[in-house]
């Protein structure tokens, strides 16, 4: 038997598992240890027993608590390439099973604030609903706002937070920040009439508001059904970051009043149900 560490990655859902088995990746991981690369989509308890026989795991697959618990007396380490490891792995319970997990800081943060852009300006300018209108055959056009001269409010200041505001300050938007941490920074990134606001007031007074926060204890539910009222009507919501910062059924509340936007790249779960109300 070996004695190098076993290194597995379980599962081929959502294809890095395909880039772990390429060169020059696999190359440099097994200069550290023995891999084993799954291609399939396997079980939950397949993924239990594959990760069960490993020093460490590449995390490509949701694991539950109970899988957690099954795989802390082999597994020491789950290492994710990206950032928000909490959705695909409960921390608290990999810590209590002497799991330590790893990520990316800063992985995609340039990306997905171009991506939050994206889904700021389509919601502005009608993108998806013009293309089914005339998929449908229906050449009125519509109208909508610059977002030069807009509010923009910025929840969350991390890597994306700050890519996405220098972004937005470059398209001529006033741009507004809340943070746990407020920092200095903001008016270099932005610009001098940038401001830190408190959450509730940033919601009340702009235009269009986008999450950048991370998913911890703190922050999920952040946004009450309270706090989406604030939001005024022609309001823009854009959430790239997690679903689960919004509380459960608020969102889709507020969205049956019919005067709010919402862009959004992230679900509370994933994938949602066919019947669900958002």
């Amino acid at each position: 038997m070996s004695d190098r560490p076993r290194i597995v990655c379980p599962s081929g859902e959502g294809g890095l598992a395909a880039l772990f088995d390429a060169s020059p990746l696999r190359e440099r991981l097994e200069a550290v240890g023995d891999l084993h690369v799954h291609l399939d989509l396997p079980t939950e308890a397949q993924v239990r027993d594959r990760l069960a026989e490993a020093d460490a795991g590449l995390l490509t697959a949701h694991l539950s608590v109970e899988t957690v618990q099954a795989i802390g007396g082999r597994t020491r380490l789950l290492a994710f390439t990206g950032t928000g490891a909490a959705s695909y792995v409960d921390l608290t319970a990999a810590r209590e099973h002497g799991i330590t997990v790893t990520n990316v800081t800063g992985y995609g943060d340039r990306a997905v604030a171009e991506h939050a852009l994206a889904l700021l300006l389509g919601a502005a300018r009608s993108v998806a609903i013009g293309d089914r209108a005339v998929r449908a055959g229906d050449w009125t056009g519509m109208l909508g706002p610059e977002l030069g001269g807009m509010r923009l409010g910025i929840v969350g200041f991390g890597g994306i937070g700050r890519a996405f505001a220098a972004m937005a300050a470059a398209l001529g938007m006033h741009v507004h920040a809340w943070d746990r941490t407020p920092t200095p920074e903001l008016t270099t990134i932005a610009g001098p009439d940038a401001r830190w606001l408190e959450l509730d007031e940033l919601l009340a007074t702009c235009d269009a508001v986008s999450l950048h926060l991370p998913l911890t204890p703190g922050t999920r539910g952040l946004l009450t059904a309270e706090r989406l009222d604030l939001l005024r009507p022609g309001t823009i919501l854009v959430n790239t970051a997690r679903g689960e910062l919004i509380a459960p059924g608020a969102l889709a509340a507020r969205l049956a009043r019919g005067d709010l936007q919402a862009a959004l790249d992230v679900f509370d779960p994933e994938p949602l149900p066919a019947d669900d109300p958002s």
